[in-house]
């Protein structure tokens, strides 16, 4: 979402009828909003106290919905989100936040898929699938960095980000053309986010966020290497596409 404008209103505000303080009914977009707020008033503001967001049991719970509204298959542990409904969502997610509290976390190898590439018959690109624990933790953390960072970006800036879509960018591109644009550039980066150098990702995140665990958190994704004919690879470079923190088509 856009933390300068109003995001769509839950269930629960809608209920509360008007005059209502929206944000003090959903604290996550609360926290957001003063996360995005402070990161645009300062632009050289480094934040140093995010991790302990990650276990809010508010976070957690709207990471929860955010996985299992996206589905997905199981990761390395065959655990499905079927699995975790039967056997109690707040047993699951209270484990999670122990574990974060405890900082005892650890995530486990992505399993690895190869999916068709639209558009190009016979061409695949691979998938890394997080386990469900690991989702929901990455989930968490997009909640509570995402607002940081989204701050930075550019009004032009469309790629992979909340609530802005192919078709606004054509509608820029459109305008662009009505006052007299003659040309556009279409480049495209050769396996960019499968080449990304990790100390250059990370010295970019440093920028932001100086919580010292939140980066060894981001880390650890980054080296939790993959898992591929029984056995695990690992990741010396770029971001594995297809969990909660790597670049989504909204």
């Amino acid at each position: 979402m856009c933390w300068e404008e109003e995001p769509p209103v839950s269930a629960t505000a809608r209920s509360a009828g008007p005059g209502v303080d929206v944000d003090a009914l959903d604290p996550v977009r609360a926290l957001q909003r003063t996360l995005y707020r402070s990161a645009k008033q300062d632009g050289t503001r480094r934040f140093h106290s995010l991790y302990d967001k990650c276990f809010r049991m508010d976070v957690l719970y709207r990471a929860w919905m955010d996985v299992r509204n996206n589905g997905g298959a199981p990761g390395v542990d065959g655990v499905s989100i079927k699995d975790v409904e039967d056997g109690g969502v707040p047993v699951f997610l209270e484990g999670i936040a122990a574990s974060l509290k405890a900082k005892t976390y650890r995530p486990k190898a992505l399993r690895r898929v190869n999916i068709p590439k639209a558009g190009q018959p016979g061409k695949t690109r691979p998938l890394g699938i997080p386990c469900l624990v690991d989702r929901v933790v990455m989930a968490a953390a997009r909640i509570v960095l995402e607002p940081v960072f989204e701050a930075d970006f550019l009004p032009v800036s469309f790629g992979f980000r909340p609530r802005r879509s192919t078709i606004q960018a054509l509608d820029v591109l459109r305008t662009e053309v009505n006052r007299g644009a003659t040309w556009i550039l279409d480049a495209d980066v050769s396996d960019c986010f499968g080449q990304i150098r990790h100390d250059v990702l990370m010295a970019e995140v440093a920028k932001r966020v100086s919580d010292g665990t939140m980066l060894k958190l981001i880390r650890g994704w980054l080296r939790a290497g993959v898992l591929e004919h029984g056995s695990v690879t690992a990741t010396v470079s770029g971001t594995p596409q297809g969990s909660p923190v790597t670049p989504q088509t909204q």
